[in-house]
């Protein structure tokens, strides 16, 4: 009896390290966004579902629901005057209400909760070269 409790005990200690340590490694991409490097804006991008509508070239590459996002840096400064692209792509992603394009849907993009990290690393991977 003595030695099934004993053998329980540390059963328990082993499933609770081992549920520790997976739980560090495996966090998942939100919980990673730290900034605005590109590959942490690119795992979000499909962490978020973001690639289930919008395409993007080397990431989501055969979503047509919104706007294709490959060349979003080359246009994305002009579309409104007053704006520069990161201003535009920020609020498009906090507000997908406030700007539309043509021949997509207003209504179809969904308000995320988004924190600033992951808004920023969103942006920067929107906006880098491709």
């Amino acid at each position: 009896m003595r030695t099934d409790l004993i053998k329980l005990w540390l059963t328990v200690a082993l499933a609770a390290v081992l549920g520790t340590a997976t739980v560090a490694v495996y966090r998942t991409p939100t919980e990673q966004a730290a900034g605005n490097d590109s590959a942490t804006g690119a795992l979000l991008f499909q962490a978020k579902g973001c690639s289930g509508c919008h395409s993007v070239a080397g990431v989501a590459e055969s979503a047509s629901i919104g706007p294709n996002l490959t060349h979003l840096n080359d246009v994305a400064d002009g579309r409104v005057a007053w704006m520069s692209a990161a201003a535009y792509v920020t609020q498009s992603i906090r507000q997908p209400q406030a700007f539309t394009v043509s021949g997509f849907g207003v209504d179809l993009m969904p308000t995320f909760e988004l924190s600033d990290a992951e808004v920023e690393a969103l942006v920067g991977f929107l906006l880098s070269e491709r």
